[in-house]
């Protein structure tokens, strides 16, 4: 029997003469077709800096200004705050080191030395009170806790001379990691496509680390230069970030 009726439709030929290809090509009676949805011309829309005249005016957004942006007023304060404090301490920190290092490293030695006699003499109170645990680790931490306690006794009463002991020995620790990281990276270098700059790098901290620990004491002396110049500018940026924290850039 023929089929009459006119709401049946056989699919269109597609492409290459295959009638199911596009069952649909027939439009004629779709009230959207040819219409186009809203366009998102590049650089107006999306991660690429919002709508145009829109609070970035269709710049790049930079996520911490976002984040600053959407901080209440209380938070911002607090962030400033807390820039300011670490400004101002390393700052004078810096200052200190640069112009009166002697007295600074005394300084260091002695907070240095209660730390260690309160942390012996806690590790040896808590080793004594608590309860299951194996007698073994109970007399290790007591014996931790009194070679602590002796320690920062020790410093205490020489703290000139453990300041300089401790500026001494973290000049031969960096020299022993500057030394430490060169040969790691000309073991490493052989894996890099541009080998080259690797191992320069590799040389030179070998030989930088090789020559602190030949002359310590003069190393001792610029490696406190360096760490209060680096002290000053950190604490500056510190500073200059808490007054600039989350206010709006002028136009």
């Amino acid at each position: 029997m023929t089929n009459t009726n006119p709401d049946s439709r056989q699919p269109q030929a597609g492409r290459g003469g295959d009638p199911y290809a596009n069952p649909y090509a027939d439009q004629s009676n779709n009230p959207y077709a040819g219409q186009q949805g809203p366009q998102n011309p590049q650089g107006q829309s999306g991660w690429n800096g919002g709508p145009a005249g829109g609070p970035w005016n269709g710049r790049p957004v930079d996520p911490f200004k976002l984040i600053e942006s959407l901080l209440p007023q209380h938070a911002k304060n607090w962030v400033r705050g807390f820039y300011g404090v670490i400004g101002v301490a390393a700052v004078v920190l810096g200052a200190a080191l640069l112009f009166w290092p002697g007295i600074t490293l005394k300084i260091a030695a002695v907070l240095l030395g209660i730390y260690l006699v309160v942390s012996g003499l806690v590790r040896v109170v808590v080793a004594i009170v608590e309860l299951g645990l194996p007698s073994g680790w109970r007399v290790l931490d007591i014996l931790v806790g009194v070679l602590l306690t002796i320690g920062g006794l020790l410093m205490l009463k020489n703290a000139a001379v453990s300041g300089q002991a401790l500026a001494l020995l973290a000049t031969m620790t960096v020299g022993i990691g500057w030394m430490l990281e060169g040969f790691m990276a000309l073991v490493e270098s052989w894996r890099l496509p541009s080998s080259g700059w690797a191992v320069l790098y590799a040389i030179v901290s070998i030989v930088a680390g090789f020559v602190i620990l030949l002359s310590p004491v003069s190393s001792t002396v610029w490696l406190v230069v360096f760490a209060g110049c680096a002290l000053v500018v950190m604490g500056v940026s510190a500073l200059v970030r808490a007054f600039t924290f989350g206010r709006l850039p002028k136009r």
